[in-house]
């Protein structure tokens, strides 16, 4: 497994300088098969391909995946788990509810133009490895991160800040709105990604407000 590899990997050397390194090139070599997947599509594809855009041999690229259909889960963990990361300071430090939604999609959208590439590949191949054993570990990862939209929502219902007849057509619906922009959002674009997040937000609370 490449995780196995990983490890091995790191503790044949300088321990923490030689993992640093090796999770660099590994996210190199994520997010360079992640632009190539967009670009082409997953099937369309070949191990050749992504030989010449990561710029490694056959050999070097199997010691940072199992497959190609690996690097599928590795492009999904590459864009969740910053923006977990992100969500979950953001529900901690607390304050008004419609501040707190406010930062959570300012915080989505700013992972939207950050890792495009990935979040393309993914919405739109992740029917290939929902058979997989970490098809779980993908899935409770965008649970954690409803959850979290989930709960400012039933706070800001337990405050009167929000009127919302189904919580869970309101959580659907403000991350349809986020989650979609990812077909036309160009960071350097027209619109900045902050703008877009107010704009949503905007149109979105003014739907909910008590």
């Amino acid at each position: 497994m490449a995780k196995q590899r990983k490890a091995d990997f790191a503790g044949a050397g300088n321990g923490g300088k030689v993992s640093a390194r090796y999770d660099k090139r590994r996210r190199e070599v994520v997010d360079s098969a992640a632009r190539v997947f967009a670009e082409r599509g997953y099937h369309a594809t070949s191990i050749e391909d992504l030989v010449e855009a990561t710029g490694l041999q056959r050999g070097g690229l199997y010691h940072y995946m199992d497959s190609k259909k690996d690097l599928l889960s590795q492009i999904h963990h590459r864009f969740i788990e910053p923006l977990l990361d992100d969500a979950r300071g953001i529900v901690e430090r607390g304050g008004p509810p419609d501040e707190v939604l406010r930062n959570l999609g300012g915080a989505l959208i700013r992972d939207i133009a950050s890792y495009g590439d990935q979040v393309t590949v993914f919405l739109h191949e992740w029917r290939i490895i929902r058979d997989d054993p970490e098809w779980g570990e993908i899935r409770q990862a965008r649970k954690d991160f409803e959850a979290l939209v989930g709960s400012v929502l039933r706070r800001g219902m337990d405050e009167g800040v929000f009127a919302i007849r189904d919580e869970r057509i309101a959580l659907l619906g403000f991350l349809g709105m986020f989650n979609y922009s990812y077909q036309w959002f160009h960071p350097g674009g027209r619109v900045p990604a902050e703008q877009v997040a107010e704009e949503f937000c905007d149109i979105f609370l003014d739907g909910i407000r008590a």
